[in-house]
């Protein structure tokens, strides 16, 4: 009866019964053949081997059992295994993921420096790791690099300006001369003039005193170290203004402007002192490759990529074609020693790319130089900066 439950599971109910029955008769024969001497070993032996056929099949359906369940435990181990291992495949990949693509940024990124544009990096990641940390350091250089940056282009203005001092010397003494002179008039012949006279004299002085503060408010609006403010900007009033910041050093060197560039072109969004500061770059070029004077042709155009281009010429010594893809890299200078840092035009290709512009170059020894800049059309619906001329000269 202890037995019947795990016979239950592995026999029929009917079998159980009948082996019960054959059990109890096998124990009332042998008992029955203990009393009287006598035993009916026929059907003893019919009733044991049908013992021993049942317990064969017993057992060998309870080694089935055994089997099976040994089967299926194994089957839940290896599944069990298998996902755990999934499971951890599935978290390295994502971390995997999660750092290359950061890594992939910051390699991003710093081709951008190299490219001149210092833009900090988020980090949008929920755990903070070494990669966090690292992109944390790369935003602290960025923000140091930018800041040596402004630092090398204000040093640059300085320099421009040290550069063409005389010229602006000379541009200055001219109306000092000339008021000097018509104030001396004013006071020696003041008694025989009559009121008119006085008057043109007067407005005369005014004329010229307007003059000079032209050149020195220009001047000022260039050198003034300000925080970068991007507008709309018309090119050729751009070209103008810094053209006007060297007149008189173009003059003094017999350098002649011819600017096509046309009026109509569509507005550019930068920061004036910036863009100013390339062509100003551009400009000095020129002036240093042309000391026996030339001529500086200004040309502009609309491209179908939806640039602005402006083109800067000159008649000078040109550039050899070995050096020509060395000269916007930092410190790389073709003039003799002493005479340049070989950061002109590396400042240039940095301000344009930061505009999301290109610059190109062509040259030929003894022929001159033209530099492109290229440089994106602003969205419309924004009214150009009506700020911008300084006054004329």
């Amino acid at each position: 009866q202890r037995l019947r439950p795990s016979m239950a599971g592995v026999v029929a109910e009917e079998s159980i019964a009948r082996i019960r029955r054959d059990f109890r008769q096998y124990g009332a024969l042998v008992d029955q053949g203990w009393r009287s001497g006598s035993f009916d070993e026929a059907r003893i032996r019919e009733l044991g081997k049908g013992l021993v056929d049942f317990t064969q099949r017993l057992v060998a359906g309870k080694k089935q059992q055994i089997h099976r369940s040994l089967h299926v435990t194994t089957v839940v181990f290896v599944l069990l295994i298998a996902g755990g291992f999934v499971a951890l495949l599935v978290l390295f990949t994502v971390q995997a993921r999660s750092v290359l693509s950061r890594l992939a940024l910051l390699r991003r990124a710093t081709r951008d420096v190299v490219k001149g544009r210092f833009v900090p990096l988020s980090d949008d990641s929920a755990v903070k790791d070494e990669i966090s940390a690292l992109i944390q350091a790369f935003n602290r250089m960025v923000a140091e690099i930018e800041s040596q940056h402004e630092q090398l282009l204000q040093a640059k203005k300085l320099a421009a300006i040290g550069t063409f001092s005389s010229g602006i010397a000379h541009e200055l003494n001219n109306p000092l001369n000339n008021i000097s002179l018509t104030a001396d008039t004013l006071k020696e012949e003041f008694a025989e003039l009559d009121e008119e006279e006085i008057r043109e004299l007067i407005d005369d002085i005014l004329i010229q005193t307007d003059r000079a503060s032209t050149v020195v408010r220009n001047l000022l609006d260039f050198s003034r170290e300000t925080a970068a403010e991007e507008r709309l900007l018309d090119m050729r009033e751009v070209v103008e203004k810094t053209v006007r910041l060297i007149h008189n050093q173009l003059r003094l060197q017999s350098i002649w402007v011819e600017n096509y560039v046309p009026e109509d072109l569509p507005p550019v969004r930068a920061d004036l002192q910036k863009l100013q500061q390339v062509f100003l770059n551009l400009f000095l070029n020129s002036i240093h490759a042309m000391p026996e004077g030339g001529l500086i042709h200004l040309d502009g155009r609309i491209e179908p990529e939806g640039y602005v281009c402006i083109e800067v010429s000159d008649t000078g010594c040109g550039i050899p074609a070995d050096k020509l893809e060395h000269i916007f890299d930092p410190f790389y200078t073709t003039k003799g020693v002493g005479q340049g840092t070989g950061l002109g035009l590396s400042i240039v290709y940095g301000i344009v790319r930061r505009l999301k512009g290109y610059i190109e170059v062509r040259s030929k020894v003894n022929v001159g130089t033209t530099f492109a800049i290229h440089l994106p059309i602003a969205e419309t619906g924004v009214e150009k900066d009506d700020g911008l001329s300084g006054g004329s000269a």
